[in-house]
């Protein structure tokens, strides 16, 4: 759908219909960043932050394969340790 039918559909509505979508757009972030980047603009911005690593877009959602060990689990060790 695009802009231009997304307004007329708009004039179409209802007063009370058309202030659910304003209200609806007012809580929109104006930021076409994602959070996570919008974040690290605003603590840049603070001087909080000077530099963030470079994600490579593919990385995002990969899960981390676990490395195979020898020997007893970890836990186990540790629980050992403790006592």
């Amino acid at each position: 759908m695009s802009v231009k039918e997304v307004l007329e559909a708009v004039r179409t509505l209802s007063p009370e219909e058309r202030a659910q979508v304003r209200a609806l757009i007012d809580t929109l972030p104006d930021s076409p960043l994602p959070p996570d980047e919008e974040a690290q603009a605003r603590l840049r911005a603070a001087g909080l932050l000077t530099e963030t690593g470079v994600r490579h877009p593919a990385a995002r959602g990969r899960r981390h394969t676990p490395v195979e060990i020898k020997g007893e689990p970890l836990s186990r060790t540790v629980i050992e340790d403790r006592r």
